[in-house]
């Protein structure tokens, strides 16, 4: 017997609507059956959802810590012979979800026709009710969804209450999505924008496992010759490659020839020029990735491309992934821009951020929330930024296989004058974004919920978390999907010099490790890895361990807590690098409460530990940082 309950007096109406013309984000769930759109208000911390299901029984919908019905906030709706009916549900286990005490999602909508029902509802991002709801944030969301072609039986209790009686799914499944990811009121495309696109043509996907296929193309003429503004771009897929084709970076440069146009290749192997491979360090002007979707700038900003004094070519670089490594596949992927003529208000950049993809990025097995640090340097910042600093309002994070999440922040240092110790103090004072249910078959470039100034002097923190537990052996950095990246590519403007801002570690403390760690027998193996030693080798040594707890935290303190770290500032024509140890930071970032209003405490009020040296400054150039890194061993 169900007691507590809402019942929608709304009755089905006539003439379905078209979902579409309301809600500005859609996805399928189910091909033909399950339709989803939604919306979002930042200012009344609201979202809207809207299904269309091919059933006239009763429709599911709801939120799951994991992809799985236990613990998932959900709803069940149907419209019966003389009304609607509507429960916000919680799932304990896998079996009817009883109705949640509170009721936090509200029906605004019921229709049925021809076949189809449409449910339209709502609730708060965050409903204060810890126990049976789940928080909607900006990070992703695992989406269940089921139906059941048959109406539930209602009876009628003797004390005035309901009963349902409802059948199992016949349909179930979940997807992975960013809800909050997108511009809420996007701005209209203008009737006179053009297009173009920068993609591979026919390309015969090779069946291996791992493939980087790069090609140039020039510039159209009316590009070349006049300032253009990127509003817009969206992946260009086919639909019998596209479950091959991971990720995609275009790049702008200068400095190619001719024969560079003619055809593309692997860009590893020497089946492209070297002045080819080179772009891939100059301009990024869009990031794409598995599950993402389009991209659209908001309407005081734009991404300049073209004219005379600018760069001419572009050159994309595709990741295929073949694990099984199927023949005969062609693809003709690439993605494309949409551009007006004349400027908006600001001018957009876009960052490559994180650490190098150096094998030596290594994640023990038996790690289940092993962590990775990037940083871009305050002297980088300091040097490169404008004095009002730039404004970061979206951004894509990116990790493989065994990423579990990302967090992305600023660190700023915070001076405490009339703290007893500790007056200057790092503190990470804004955070980006943070996705700690990051799905590698979903990645989209993301809106942030509000822009946040990076000025110079701070800085740019990523750290990166993985579950190696699945794999038995070591997991290296590397560009397959098998090995490992951690990554993020802001979307900011002003749009600055600095097109790359990366870090790695300087590796200097992992002596330590191996004298603590590393059982006699094998610390002259260890000691000979270097940081261009072949993957297998590194692989290969790594796995002579166990990797007990005890080790697993050695490794990581080694290298990220007592270890420095090239930060590497990369502009036209040569790369600034700082040594210094990470920021040490003294206050995390903390919001107030939404449901009790707690505020945090000030920075200068907390306890501190110590804080960390000063960095180091030098410019050099691209050769003598190759040499540099050459030299870098686990000595």
């Amino acid at each position: 017997k169900l007691l507590l309950l809402i019942l929608s007096l709304l009755p089905a109406s006539f003439g379905i609507r078209n979902l579409g013309d309301y809600y500005p984000f859609n996805t399928t769930l189910k091909e033909g059956d399950y339709y989803l759109f939604w919306n979002f208000s930042k200012s009344d911390e609201t979202i809207q959802f809207a299904v269309r299901v091919k059933t006239t029984g009763w429709i599911g919908f709801g939120i799951s810590p994991n992809g799985q019905m236990p613990g998932s906030d959900v709803i069940i709706g149907w419209i019966g012979e003389d009304k609607s009916y509507f429960h916000d549900r919680f799932a304990l286990g896998r079996f009817q979800p009883p109705i949640d005490p509170i009721q936090d999602w509200y029906l605004t909508e019921a229709e049925e026709e021809d076949g189809y029902t449409q449910l339209e509802f709502n609730r708060k991002f965050i409903t204060c009710d810890e126990e049976r709801d789940r928080e909607i944030l900006e990070d992703t969301s695992r989406i269940v969804y089921s139906w059941n072609d048959n109406k539930p039986t209602v009876t009628q209790d003797p004390d005035g209450s309901e009963s349902y009686s409802i059948n199992q799914h016949q349909e179930q499944g979940s997807t992975s999505l960013n809800l909050r990811g997108g511009l809420p009121t996007p701005p209209d495309i203008p009737s006179d924008a053009q297009t173009f696109t920068v993609n591979v043509e026919e390309v015969t996907i090779p069946s291996t496992d791992t493939t980087y296929y790069c090609k140039a193309i020039e510039l159209d003429e009316s590009i070349r010759e006049n300032v253009k503004y990127i509003v817009k771009f969206e992946p260009y897929l086919s639909s019998s490659s596209k479950p091959y084709v991971h990720h995609m970076l275009i790049y702008i440069c200068d400095g190619l020839e001719e024969s560079d146009l003619e055809a593309g290749g692997n860009c590893d192997n020497g089946a492209v020029s070297d002045r080819v491979t080179q772009c891939l360090a100059s301009l990024l002007i869009a990031a794409w990735a598995v599950g993402g979707s389009d991209f659209i700038y908001p309407e005081n900003v734009a991404f300049p491309i073209g004219g005379p004094d600018d760069k001419q070519y572009a050159v994309i670089q595709i990741h295929y992934n073949n694990p099984n490594e199927d023949s005969g596949v062609v693809d003709s992927s690439g993605i494309t821009f949409t551009y007006i003529d004349s400027p908006r208000e600001h001018d957009a950049g876009i960052m490559f951020f994180g650490h190098s993809v150096i094998s030596l990025m290594a994640i023990p097995p038996n790690a289940d929330n092993y962590t990775i640090t990037a940083f871009c340097s305050s002297a980088c910042t300091e040097e490169y930024l404008p004095t009002d600093g730039i404004h970061i309002f979206a951004n894509m994070l990116h990790t493989h296989t065994i990423g579990i999440g990302l967090e992305f922040s600023v660190v700023q240092q915070t001076s405490c004058p009339s703290a007893p110790e500790f007056q200057t103090r790092d503190e990470q004072s804004q955070i980006i974004e943070k996705n700690l249910h990051y799905d590698f078959n979903f990645q989209q470039a993301n809106h942030l919920n509000r822009e946040i100034i990076v000025r110079p002097g701070d800085t740019m923190l990523l750290n990166c978390y993985y579950n190696n537990t699945v794999r038995t052996e070591t997991t290296l950095g590397g560009e397959s999907t098998q090995d490992e990246m951690c990554l993020s590519f802001p979307v900011y403007y002003p749009k600055i010099a600095m097109s790359q801002c990366t870090s790695q570690p300087t590796f200097e403390n992992v002596s330590s490790f191996i004298d603590n760690y590393v059982p006699e027998e094998y610390q002259s193996q260890f000691r000979e890895i270097k940081i261009n030693s072949d993957p297998a080798f590194v692989r290969a040594t790594f796995d002579l361990l166990e990797w007990n707890d005890k080790q697993i935290e050695g490794l990581y303190n080694s290298i990220y807590i007592t270890g420095n770290q090239y930060s590497i500032c990369d502009v036209e024509d040569h790369f600034d690098v700082t040594e210094e140890s990470l920021p040490n930071i003294c206050c995390n970032f903390e919001e107030e409460n939404q449901c009790t209003g707690t505020k945090p405490t000030p920075c200068c009020e907390r306890a501190c530990t110590a804080t960390p040296d000063g960095a180091c400054v030098i410019r050099i150039s691209l050769s003598l940082l190759f040499v540099l890194l050459l030299i870098i061993t686990f000595v």
